[in-house]
């Protein structure tokens, strides 16, 4: 224990705790589970976060995280997305991720607080780096489970980025490349619909990397180039980075394997394909699907837990996690 975490061994408050089926990789607990200690409970939320504040000053966390892709906090009085909010400042990470391309609808709950997804429970989620399929992504990631769901319901959570402002548009069922919180940021009311174009072109160029293809219909297809490996490099450790089997899974799902990739709910699905443009068998997709069910875990929340996760080396879907 000592060799795992010497500041936790002594600590008056909290320490290590082992979760329910949780996962050893390498030799390492995945995830870590870091609890308040049995009759030693913090005065209050600010007690709680000046000993944190402490503990992650001193390079505990960081390397923790380092080791185990995610810790699981347990038990600490976090009561409210406020709450939250105040305990993700105190590790101290660079300024908030600005999100650029909202993939789903989501709610602003407050400050650096955004709800993780509103999909529809019936919707399933694969196993995917946050913004993967991005140039422009988050390296770490908080998550609150604020709710415990039923059994057999996905979790609720939020996830501690920032963002800009959600546009109220409730009778939209996508999100438009115009919002504030897609690609329009620069975007004006009296903007000429050939000026917002142009505005767009310009974020994904210098935000993502990415061109424009403008459709028919008016919708934007983004196309990126984008590595589905990176290095690490504080570790120099060579890990999958990408969204390939959700892209995959869902476009299997919404029957849009064929050309022209349009599906059951109307949107187009594309695949996607190797960097000189070819096709990636299906039979290797399928591997990996069946693969990151292989070794996911099931996130056992308790109404209050914090996650601190790695995005280069975990993977996620609404309940699960993977390590790679």
């Amino acid at each position: 224990m000592a060799a795992i975490a010497p500041d936790l061994v002594s600590d008056s408050y909290i320490e290590i705790f082992e979760i329910p089926n949780e996962r050893k990789v390498h030799g390492k607990s995945f995830p870590l589970g870091v609890k308040v200690k049995d009759g030693a409970p913090f005065k209050g939320l600010n007690d709680a976060i000046t000993h944190i504040e402490s503990l992650a000053d001193r390079g505990t966390f960081n390397t923790l995280l380092r080791r185990h892709g995610a810790i699981l906090f347990r038990g600490f009085p976090i009561k409210t997305a406020e709450d939250f909010s105040s305990f993700t400042k105190v590790f101290k990470y660079p300024r908030p991720h600005q999100e650029v391309g909202l993939s789903g609808k989501r709610t602003t709950v407050g400050d650096n607080i955004k709800t993780a997804n509103e999909e529809p429970p019936n919707i399933k989620f694969y196993y995917h780096n946050e913004y993967g399929r991005s140039a422009h992504f988050p390296g770490i990631l908080f998550f609150y489970s604020q709710q415990v769901p039923e059994q057999g319901k996905r979790h609720q959570g939020i996830t501690g980025r920032q963002y800009y402002p959600s546009k109220e548009d409730p009778e939209s069922k996508t999100v438009g490349w115009n919002w504030q919180d897609s690609y329009g940021f620069d975007i004006l009311p009296e903007d000429s619909l050939e000026t917002k174009r142009r505005k767009v072109e310009h974020v994904l160029k210098t935000r993502l990397q990415a061109d424009a293809e403008w459709q028919e219909n008016g919708a934007v297809h983004v196309v990126q180039s984008l590595p589905a490996f990176r290095r690490i490099a504080s570790t120099n450790q060579v890990v999958p980075f990408n969204g390939l089997g959700g892209v995959y899974g869902r476009q299997r799902d919404k029957k849009a394997l064929e050309p022209p990739h349009k599906g059951t709910d109307g949107n187009y699905h594309l695949p996607t394909t190797y960097g000189d443009g070819s096709p990636i068998p299906r039979k290797y997709l399928e591997r990996l699907l069946e693969i990151s069910d292989e070794i996911g875990f099931l996130v056992p929340w308790v109404e209050g837990d914090v996650a601190l996760v790695d995005n280069y080396t975990v993977q996620k879907t609404d309940s699960y996690m993977l390590i790679l």
